[in-house]
């Protein structure tokens, strides 16, 4: 099948996005029965190490059936996303997980008990308790599951659903006419770079979420308001809460934000140096509809075109840092593990999710063919392949985060880059490809960051009482002004309403893991150059990455200290490459089209 001269890959019929199929009921079934029989199986109280370590067998592939129903859910929304139907399963789902973690609690009590007056010897029964205690010391201070289940998940769907009933309408300077969803639209902006049309969708986005703001202000007090109820019974902070799920401490957080800060007047030269190129005589402030877009007149480089090439591209990319990552290709690929229909009215996306019952990661790629969607698909396979290639830890110790899976997938991208720089003899195409650098570096860099800083506000805020859709844009022109001061002509004034990030119903901080994962992968790029230690680097970085504080992730494998302000300083360099090489291919830069 071809569309869009691509192969169109699709998922196995074996029933992944059909919540009606019978392998998604068998699933379900299985799911159910584990349920009953660790119920009943507990009450017993097993009295010996061979039915203790049976039980935590049970019990791990009863959690396993869970992740894979809900990633069942998550691929059915992905194809039909206005259906009520697949958030009430979804909803059904975490209910009967519910019953699941309070069987497991009760498992671990009694486990303790037993091993405590040596009812049996168990050392598997007893790293599996110490895992689970870690785990839950960390992770749920996380959110409460009936919180999330009863209040954040369907205002995560409300959002969604309010989104989805908008219509965005977009003239265009030919006068032809688009409507649709403000997902198909922002889709659309991020995949355009004619100026004059990145200029009318952003506007025409903006002044969708302008005439329905005091809906999406509702919203977001209410999941603001539920976190920092949480985060309160914890006698946290909404930081410390966020670095909590994270596996990460504030020191090496606040070494971060030192060193980046510093380092802010280089970067606002960066977004200076993009509104010089983009902007006109009269102002070199980059207009807010640019910020990171493409050149117009360099077209994707032509091994970058089509899904199976940018596949082969990537696999030369990361062949010297994870060898086998051909190989998770070919069982992806084997399985039908991937998708890259373009769903939900062209929305577009990227996303992947565990299979652990089948030892499987479902991808979903919407892919163009242009440098943003090639990074977006190495970003999302490197987060993949992460996923796949830990699930040789034992289920209970693995402690796969957000921040994690955003070093690999950032990671992915930065050798994706390096790749690319050192293969492409195009001038043209080295110039759209260390352009594209430079988009990454300012959106990793200043967007996000400014993000993090504008829901931190928001919280601050947020403690004190409700906030009007007047105070919350008075908190985004203030952040706004903060990071970027002249550099931006205006204001991205309805962000906070267009993101959904913002309206996270797990993570009160969805932001700061892409800029730490960011400047992660170029801190091990720029170590790996005088690196000389064993070859199969790439097997302990992800070995480390899913059994140990993300602090030891670097002390283990390169003996770097990343509470230290000055390693981060060498990320910032390392990631500030594609600045120092642009200025080579000016010509191209302000080349015109024919």
């Amino acid at each position: 099948m071809k569309e869009k001269g691509h192969t169109v890959l699709v998922w196995s019929p074996k029933g992944l996005a059909d919540l009606r199929s019978d392998a998604y009921l068998e699933k379900k079934q299985e799911f159910l029965n584990g349920i009953i029989l660790l119920q009943r199986l507990s009450s017993f109280r097993p009295r010996d190490a061979l039915s203790a370590e049976n039980l935590i067998a049970l019990l791990e592939e009863t959690e396993k059936l869970k992740e894979t129903l809900m990633t069942c859910c998550k691929a059915a929304e992905t194809i039909a996303a206005a259906d009520s139907k697949i958030s009430a399963e979804k909803v059904n789902v975490m209910e009967k997980a519910l019953i699941l973690r309070k069987v497991s609690k009760e498992i671990q009590d009694y486990f303790q008990e037993a091993l405590d007056k040596k009812t049996f010897s168990s050392e598997l029964a007893k790293k599996w308790l110490e895992e689970k205690r870690k785990s839950g010391s960390e992770s749920s201070q996380g959110l409460d599951n009936k919180v999330e289940m009863l209040v954040l998940e369907p205002l995560f769907s409300l959002y969604f659903h309010l989104k989805g009933s908008i219509q965005t309408t977009v003239i265009f300077p030919d006068g032809s006419i688009k409507r649709a969803s403000p997902s198909a639209i922002n889709f659309l902006l991020k995949n355009t770079a004619e100026p004059e049309k990145r200029k009318r969708i952003f506007n025409a986005l903006s002044a969708s979420f302008a005439q329905n703001s005091t809906v999406f202000c509702d919203i977001l007090n209410s999941v603001t308001g539920a976190h920092l109820l949480h985060a309160s019974r914890n006698n946290q902070t909404i930081l410390e809460y966020a670095l909590c799920q994270e596996n990460i401490g504030k020191a090496a957080f606040d070494a971060v934000s030192v060193a980046y800060w510093e380092r802010m007047p280089e970067l606002r030269k960066v977004i200076r140096f993009l509104g010089s190129c983009l902007g006109n005589e009269t102002s070199q402030a980059l207009p807010t509809a640019l910020f990171g877009t493409a050149l117009p007149h360099l077209s994707c480089p032509s091994h970058l075109r089509s899904f199976e090439m940018t596949l082969q591209v990537l696999e030369k990319a990361v062949r010297d840092v994870f060898p086998n990552f051909s190989e998770f290709l070919e069982e992806c690929r084997n399985g039908r593990w991937i998708e890259t229909h373009n769903y939900s009215g062209g929305a577009g996306g990227a996303w992947c999710s565990e299979i652990p019952s089948d030892r499987a990661v479902a991808v979903y790629v919407d892919y163009e063919a242009n440098i943003n969607r090639a990074f977006e698909t190495a970003h999302t396979l490197g987060d993949a392949f992460l996923r796949w290639s830990t699930f040789r830890v034992p289920y209970h110790q693995r402690r796969l985060s957000e921040l994690r899976c955003e070093f690999i997938g950032r990671l992915f991208e930065e050798l994706l880059l390096r790749h690319l720089l050192m293969c492409t003899q195009k001038p043209e195409d080295r110039c759209a490809i260390l352009w594209h650098g430079l988009r990454r570096l300012v959106i990793n860099l200043v967007q996000i960051p400014f993000r993090f800083r504008l829901v931190e506000r928001i919280y601050a805020e947020r403690s004190n009482g409700y906030l009007s859709v007047e105070k919350i844009n008075d908190l985004t022109r203030t952040c706004w002004t903060h990071f970027f001061q002249d550099t931006v002509a205006d204001t991205d004034q309805y962000i906070w309403a267009r993101k959904p990030h913002f309206y996270n119903p797990v993570r009160p901080h969805h932001d700061f893991q892409y800029t730490l994962g960011f400047l992660s992968a170029n801190l091990l790029i720029a170590a790996l150059k005088k690196y000389e230690g064993p070859e199969d680097i790439g097997k302990s970085i992800l070995e480390t990455c899913a059994l140990y504080p993300y602090e030891e992730i670097f002390r283990r494998i390169l003996n770097i200290d990343i509470e230290q302000n000055e390693i981060w300083k060498k990320a910032l360099d390392e990631a500030l490459l594609p600045m120092g090489e642009i200025r080579s291919y000016m010509s191209y830069i302000f080349q015109k089209e024919d």
